[in-house]
């Protein structure tokens, strides 16, 4: 078994920064991970639109100008929504810019997302495969995707716990229908939010059922949880936990120094993320993190969120629905004059 992890800092915890971080920011959390010796750093967004923010990319080649001259053992990855990039704006992998792809896409874009795989793999790239939304699947839609996976090989599937909605319990159900079906040349994948407090839980839970099972694993973090809405796993705690129980040789100091110098100063600048009671209802409720931001903007208490997001249906909750917009929030104002006129 070997356990990796991927570092999300720049990609999740660029959502906060509207996708424009400042380029010696990127830099120097990219070289900090690097000399940390992470195994995967993602860095940044892959989009056909390119508006000029500076995390947006075309193809790979736009990536470069942050990537370290010396990358050490890290790999680094480029991300994409499925319904934001397609494959034909790719170009060829030529060993200077990241290696692997990862691909992120909700249930309806399954079969456009297997394709996309293979045009990658085609091109060079490794892929990272992570379907969002682990629990709203079945267990039949899971064991037909994995089937279809199975057909592809991608380097990774991931279970994606896009609203910070998974117990340990979910978690331990939808790992072991996994490992038991997916080919065992493809790693399995954790990408938490930590809306329950339980980011790390389920990372280092998913960690001990691999070794049970001899399944090779990577678990996602990012530096100090920085992340949109609730955060993530820390980088530097799953770090910690490798190399005290896992042989690992993670260079905590390396961490912790990036951290302060490029991540506690957005802190002090009031970027804010991690759990709080807002994220709380995101999580319980299963619910998308900018129905709460919505409600925030229309001075709904938090108390009132709560009944408010819970008495919409599951898929207006995680606006994510075959042709549902996210930008559309007439479901939720909707929801909230009717809750206000009761």
């Amino acid at each position: 078994m070997s356990v990796r992890i991927t570092d999300c800092t720049i990609r999740d915890g660029g959502y906060l920064l509207n996708k424009n971080s400042d380029p010696e920011f990127v830099k120097g959390v990219m070289k900090g991970l690097a000399d940390a010796g992470i195994d995967f750093v993602e860095t940044g967004f892959l989009q056909t639109n390119v508006t000029g923010e500076s995390l947006v990319y075309a193809n790979s080649v736009d990536a470069r100008k942050y990537i370290p001259e010396d990358k050490k053992r890290t790999e680094f990855l480029g991300f994409c929504d499925n319904s934001r990039y397609s494959a034909e704006n790719l170009d060829d992998y030529d060993g200077n810019s990241f290696k692997w792809l990862r691909i992120s896409f909700a249930k309806h874009e399954i079969d456009d997302s297997l394709d996309f795989c293979k045009k990658a793999q085609d091109k060079g790239y490794n892929v990272q495969f992570n379907p969002m939304d682990a629990i709203s699947y079945t267990d039949k839609e899971r064991e037909e995707l994995i089937e279809k996976v199975n057909e592809v090989k991608p380097g990774s599937m991931s279970i994606v716990d896009t609203f910070g909605a998974m117990y340990l319990e979910d978690l331990i159900h939808i790992f072991k229908q996994m490992d038991g079906l997916l080919d065992k040349s493809i790693c399995i994948g954790l990408h938490s939010h930590d809306n329950l407090g339980l980011s790390c839980a389920l990372a280092e839970t998913m960690v001990i059922l691999a070794a049970e099972s001899d399944r090779d694993v990577i678990v996602d973090g990012s530096l100090y949880g920085m992340g949109r809405g609730a955060g993530n796993a820390s980088t530097e705690l799953l770090a910690s936990y490798l190399n005290k129980n896992y042989g690992a040789n993670y260079n905590i100091p390396a961490l912790l120094d990036t951290i302060e110098k490029y991540i506690l100063p957005l802190k002090r600048n009031n970027v804010v993320w991690g759990y709080d009671l807002p994220m709380f209802i995101c999580g319980t409720e299963h619910a998308h993190v900018d129905n709460v931001y919505h409600l925030q903007k229309q001075g709904c208490e938090i108390k009132d969120m709560y009944h408010v997001i819970g008495q919409m249906e599951p898929q207006q909750r995680t606006r994510y629905g075959k042709g549902y917009s996210k930008t559309d929030f007439s479901v939720l104002d909707k929801a909230y004059e009717d809750y206000k006129n009761r």
